[in-house]
C-alpha cells in the first residue's frame, strides 16, 4: 500500500460513519455559514446557541465559538471522552489560543468562516481526539495492571504470614482458589484482602482495644 493510500484510509475510515456536529455559536453570520458548508459537505449538524444544558447524545463532534467577555466559560457540556472539540475564534491571539488547549480541542478554524480548510480540521481534530480516547484507555488498563500487581502481592503476603508458607506456595493457593471460583488471580486477591481487612477489625483483641 502506498503511503498517500494509507492516508486516505485513515481519513476515510473517521468520516466514514456519518459524522454528526453540533455548532456552538452565536446566531450570526459565521453560525449560519459554517452549518450551511457542514451541510453541503454531507455532514448531519444541529446548531444551539445559547448552549443547552446537554448536547444530543449521538454528537461526534463540537464547534464551539470562544467568546472575548467569557474567558472561562462553563463546559461542563463537554465529554473528552466522547466529543472531538475545534474552537472557533474570531483571531489568533495568546489568549484564545490557551483557552481552545484547555479546553482540549483538537484544533481551530478562524473567523470569517470558510469552506477552504474546514474538512481537514474536521478530520485532524477527530483524529486528536480518536488519539486521546485510546490513550486515556491504554493508561487505565496500566493502572488496573499496576494495582493488580500489588493486590496479589499483599495477598500473598497475607497467607505466608497466616500459614507461614513461601512466596511460590502463597501464588499456587491464590492461582488454585480462582481457578475453582473461575476468576482472576487478581480477583481473588482483592477478595482476601478485603475479607483480611474486615476479621482484623473483629479480632477479640481488637474488639477490646476499641472498647477500651
Amino acid at each position: 500500500m502506498r503511503p498517500s493510500d494509507s492516508r486516505i484510509s485513515a481519513t476515510a475510515l473517521l468520516l466514514s460513519r456519518g459524522i454528526r456536529c453540533v455548532v456552538l455559536h452565536p446566531d450570526d453570520e459565521d453560525g449560519a455559514t459554517l452549518t450551511n458548508h457542514l451541510r453541503r459537505m454531507g455532514f448531519k449538524d444541529k446548531a444551539f446557541w445559547p448552549i443547552p444544558e446537554q448536547l444530543p447524545a449521538d454528537t461526534d463532534l463540537i464547534f464551539y465559538a470562544l467568546q472575548s467577555d467569557n474567558p472561562e466559560p462553563d463546559v461542563s457540556w463537554l465529554n473528552p471522552n466522547k466529543h472531538a472539540l475545534i474552537a472557533v475564534i474570531t483571531y489568533e491571539n495568546p489568549t484564545f489560543i490557551d483557552q481552545a488547549l484547555n479546553m482540549g480541542a483538537g484544533t481551530t478554524i478562524t473567523t470569517p468562516i470558510r469552506a477552504s480548510g474546514l474538512l481537514s480540521a474536521m478530520v485532524f481534530a477527530l483524529h486528536h481526539a480518536q488519539q486521546q480516547r485510546q490513550m486515556s484507555d491504554r493508561i487505565e488498563r496500566l493502572e488496573k495492571k499496576v494495582l493488580g500487581v500489588r493486590q496479589v502481592s499483599e495477598a500473598k503476603a497475607i497467607l505466608m504470614r497466616m500459614h507461614s508458607i513461601g512466596e511460590e506456595q502463597a501464588y499456587e493457593i491464590l492461582r488454585h482458589q480462582a481457578m475453582d471460583k473461575r476468576i482472576t488471580v487478581e480477583e481473588i486477591s482483592c477478595a482476601l484482602i478485603q475479607a483480611n481487612d474486615i476479621f482484623s477489625w473483629t479480632t477479640p483483641s481488637t474488639v477490646h482495644s476499641r472498647k477500651n
